[in-house]
């Protein structure tokens, strides 16, 4: 049975049938007759979920009458559902009242209820029906079961026949491969280039172009396109055809194969597959092509990285990710296209020019399409009307072609949640945690055993990504990305398919893309919406699903009629001003709510009525002015992640009862005995982050609230905790974080403020799980850090110092064996230095230093100079230092410097190195990357 998820394909059909079967099984003491016509809904509408499955198989071949009945079978069910939850939920409420009177009207509200949904389901019933009916006079089943028989044009044809001097930035990748491809010829091996990127970045003619430059060197060669939906038995009867081989009609793929590979055996061969969508593909390709060590070459091109990855694995393989443009080289191509001449734009349209190849972000047919629209116009309004259009420009229908082939391929959820990037604006730097729970909380992911649902909206995240949709911001050490954009053609193409299945309504300045449709889930993206856009949106929304204000400022109706959205799940209130405490008074009303964010200074409290909210995963307020949670937010039975505001913010004794939390990041409100207590009754914990109070806070109770934290850290260590931060106290001490070795063992993320602590356990090496560690100490010496060293999978370490070590610091061998980040911060003494050395073979996979040193100030005399070696840190990449100092200490930070420079100078791998030297006043900072100069004296970059 399929997983019952909200999709862009079957709308909520899935998640609606099991909700009819529980009227059906008589939990609601509903009529018999009213349980045979729920039963003939269930009945009509699983059967039409069925259809609804092929028919978005069929998706790219559907004909408009096609697309109405699905498109009013899934408007069907989203009405259906919302007046199934919406009686459910009148039906349970006030059933634990104990007054007579409550109770009796509490029974009388119940069997109104229950007549109401018998009219309501008489008028669904007719409405299933009517699209029954309509489906039996179409005859839908037949054109979901027969694909269009018309062969469509490959849009990726022209880039084979486009001359090489029409052609821009295509010499380095081209040399590039071509390099690659002739080295080590002696070897005789099978080489292949996997040539991988988004769409319309130009690979089949970067392919084509290594292709033509030197088939010449081969016996045979031949390029063969192999599409989404590939004919193995065509593709391998064309290589053949190209090779020069003869071809009998009658083969089968087998009988192919076999002519192939005895036709190339002893023959040295080229062949450019292109667009491989899937490794089964290539898998039945490459039986085909032997490999006879005769020099024979292969490239592939794909969209998707695993794929080019696969195509690389058992063969001496090179991936090579095609980049887009340079501005440079993206205005020789845009004049190029347009005056004939990449020297000649005329004065007057040079500034317009730059902001049009600032929407392309380089993309060749991006550019090729503007410039298209372009050629021999040279009025700068014209120029700037496009620029305004821009939008519907990258709908052309050649780009959009090209770009619905990734959509088509994509599995239903994953258009599903592809679809939801609309919602955001455009350019807009969307966070990968606030986006997978979003997509929880919309009903999208589906339960995978074994997994997490958070962990599979993830593997969907990354999915997109692999497949070159997204763009990953800011890679983790772990690879995962901290976040991701939208390039601004596919956040277009989505913009229009959500239209076109009334997925989503966009506002977007005074302009409402909902036409006369019910708005399901809506946008504001715009920081004033006038009256009437308001009124009309209004005037749809009782049904709305997800709401997100993007720099709301200005709202045409003062009071947002949000009390009547029974059906919202999805609250987003991203930097409005507009909201204040008023907004929010009513928010118990919205009793579907998952996900509830609010970006406001003007919320300065939430109301008791938040308790009411029993679906909600996840409460976000880390930027709005609430500085206490009420005690109601105990009811909260499902809520998943509460985040706070890293100022303080005070949580009430019952947080202990939320049963489901699993993360509490920062809880920076000095945590009383109380809290400490609570923690140990969330066994479902696995993130925390809390800042206790110093014994002068405590006093007397020092000793309680120490015992209270031990129990607490072993009740949840027993449980699973996995990251555990603790902001300054320093009530911590080594005692404590023994314990903590022993008693967590779970541990992936570990940071501790721990100004108190003059020695680290040997126990910290047992922590086998611990990839993040980030540790603030008065001083850190050798043994420490050969204790740190022994960690297993330590992948990022980040060590503050209040005091520069008084000794030498040296990485010895094996230690660090899997460390990719280094960031070591350090407030030097007066006159102090710094001696860190890297043994060889130490921190093997290091990629990434960073260096912070921080004079006293007087500058004295001392023993301790500056001595540093990375020559042996053999996967280097990139260092950055910085160095801060006053007027005083000039000379030791240019003693500093100088070391610096002459260690990475002899490195053999010439990483890059940012330098920057900062004068500052002496302050003891306990959060390395929280410093603020008064000025800049120089900052240098190199790349040698």
């Amino acid at each position: 049975m399929a997983a019952a998820v909200v999709s862009v394909s079957t709308g909520v059909v899935s998640t609606l049938l099991p909700k009819l079967s529980r009227l059906i099984e008589g939990e609601y003491k509903l009529q018999k007759g009213v349980k045979r016509k729920i039963k003939f809904l269930k009945d009509e509408l699983t059967s039409m979920e069925t259809l609804l499955v092929k028919l978005s198989d069929k998706e790219e071949t559907l004909d408009g009458q096609a697309k109405d009945w699905r498109n009013k079978v899934r408007e069907l069910s989203y009405d259906i559902e919302d007046c199934i939850d919406l009686f459910m939920h009148k039906m349970s409420r006030g059933a634990a009242e104990a007054n007579l009177v409550k109770k009796t009207t509490n029974k009388i509200k119940r069997i109104w209820s229950r007549h109401k949904i018998a009219n309501i389901i008489e008028e669904l019933k007719a409405r299933v029906q009517e699209e029954s009916d309509r489906r039996l006079r179409y005859k839908f089943d037949d054109a979901a079961t027969h694909s269009s028989q018309v062969v469509r044009i490959d849009p990726r044809l022209p880039a084979l026949f486009v001359e090489a001097e029409r052609l821009v930035g295509i010499d380095g990748p081209r040399e590039e491969i071509i390099d690659w491809l002739n080295k080590d010829d002696y070897a005789q091996q099978l080489k292949v280039v996997s040539i991988v990127g988004f769409g319309g970045l130009g690979k089949t003619t970067l392919a084509n172009q290594v292709y033509q430059k030197i088939k010449g060197q081969f016996d045979c060669s031949c390029f063969v396109p192999v599409s989404r939906n590939p004919n193995i038995a065509k593709i391998l009867a064309d290589m053949l055809r190209e090779l020069g081989s003869c071809v009998d009609p009658l083969d089968d793929e087998r009988q192919l194969i076999e002519k192939l590979r005895t036709f190339l055996q002893d023959k040295r061969y080229f062949a450019i597959v292109d667009d491989i969508w899937s490794t089964v593909a290539w898998e039945l390709v490459k039986s085909a092509l032997p490999q006879n060590n005769l020099n024979s070459r292969i490239i592939i091109t794909t969209r998707i990285s695993d794929v080019a990855a696969s195509c690389c694995s058992s063969l001496a393989g090179y991936v090579h990710n095609i980049q887009p443009l340079s501005h440079q080289l993206s205005q020789q191509l845009f004049f190029k296209r347009i005056f004939c001449d990449v020297s000649v734009c005329p004065p007057h349209l040079e500034e317009v020019s730059h902001a049009i190849l600032e929407k392309c972000h380089g993309l060749p047919l991006a550019i090729i399409t503007i410039a298209s629209l372009l050629a021999g116009k040279s009025d700068k309004d014209q120029w700037e009307q496009v620029y305004n259009s821009i939008g519907s420009a990258f709908s052309h229908q050649g780009m959009k072609d090209i770009l619905l082939l990734s959509y088509y391929d994509l599995t239903h959820h994953l258009k599903t949640c592809l679809l939801y990037l609309s919602m955001f604006p455009e350019d807009w730097r969307i966070q990968r945690e606030e986006l997978i729970w979003r997509w929880i909380a919309e009903g999208f992911i589906a339960e995978v055993r074994g997994q997490t649902v958070d962990q599979v909206a993830e593997s969907y995240f990354n999915e997109l990504v692999n497949r070159s949709l997204i763009q990953p911001i800011d890679i983790h050490y772990d690879g995962r990305a901290e976040a991701c954009r939208v390039h601004d053609m596919i956040h277009e193409l989505i913009v229009s398919l959500s239209a076109e299945e009334n997925y989503a309504s966009i506002v977007e300045g005074q302009s409402y893309n909902g036409g006369g449709q019910k708005v399901r889930r809506l946008s504001i993206q715009s920081e004033q919406v006038g009256d009437e856009v308001m009124q009309e949106i209004m005037d749809k929304w009782s049904q709305v699903r997800s709401i997100s204000f993007y720099g709301l400022r200005e709202l045409g109706i003062p009071h947002l009629q949000l009390q009547e959205l029974y059906s919202l799940r999805v609250l987003d209130f991203d930097y409005s001003s507009h909201l204040g405490n008023q907004h929010v008074k009513d928010i118990g009303c919205f009793y579907r709510l998952t996900f509830l964010r609010i970006d406001s200074w003007e919320v300065t409290e939430l109301p008791e009525g938040i308790g009411d909210l029993r679906y909600l995963q996840t409460l976000d307020i880390r930027r709005s002015g609430i500085t206490k949670l009420p005690p109601s937010i105990g009811r909260l039975q499902k809520m998943v992640r509460l985040l706070v505001s890293y100022t303080c913010v005070e949580l009430p004794d019952e947080i202990g009862d939320l049963q489901a939390l699993q993360e509490l990041p920062s809880t920076y409100h000095n945590c009383s005995i109380k809290i400490v207590e609570a923690l140990r009754r969330l066994t479902k914990l696995k993130t925390l982050g809390i800042r206790m109070p110093n014994r002068q806070q405590l006093g007397c109770d020092t000793g309680r609230y120490e015992e209270a934290l031990k129990s607490s850290l072993a009740s949840m260590g027993k449980h699973g905790l996995q990251s555990l931060r603790i902001a300054k106290s320093n009530i911590l001490n080594e005692e404590l974080l023994d314990i903590l070795c022993c008693t967590v063992p779970c541990l992936r993320e570990l940071g501790v403020d721990g100004i108190s602590i003059t020695r680290l356990p040997k126990q910290m090496v047992s922590l086998a799980n611990l990839t993040y560690l980030r540790l603030f100490l008065r001083r850190i010496k050798q043994e420490d850090l050969c204790i740190l060293g022994g960690i297993p999978a330590l992948l990022s370490a980040d060590l503050s110092l209040a005091n520069a070590p008084d000794e030498r610091l040296t990485i010895r061998s094996q230690q660090f064996r899997c460390l990719k980040e280094f960031r070591f911060y350090s407030n030097h003494a007066p006159g102090g230095g710094l001696e860190m050395l890297f043994l060889q073979e130490a921190m093997p996979e290091l990629r990434r230093l960073y260096l912070d040193f921080q004079f006293g100030a007087t500058e004295r005399e001392s023993k301790a100079g500056f001595e540093f070696s990375f020559e042996h840190l053999a996967s280097l990449e990139y260092i950055r230092v910085r160095i801060w100092r006053n007027n005083v200490t000039r000379r030791r930070a240019e003693a500093a410097e100088s070391a610096i420079r002459n260690a990475v100078s002899i490195h053999p791998g010439r990483p890059t190195l940012v330098l920057k030297v900062e004068s500052t006043q002496l302050k003891d900072k306990d959060e390395g990357e929280d410093r603020s100069g008064h000025g800049t004296d120089e900052v240098l970059e190199e790349q040698p």
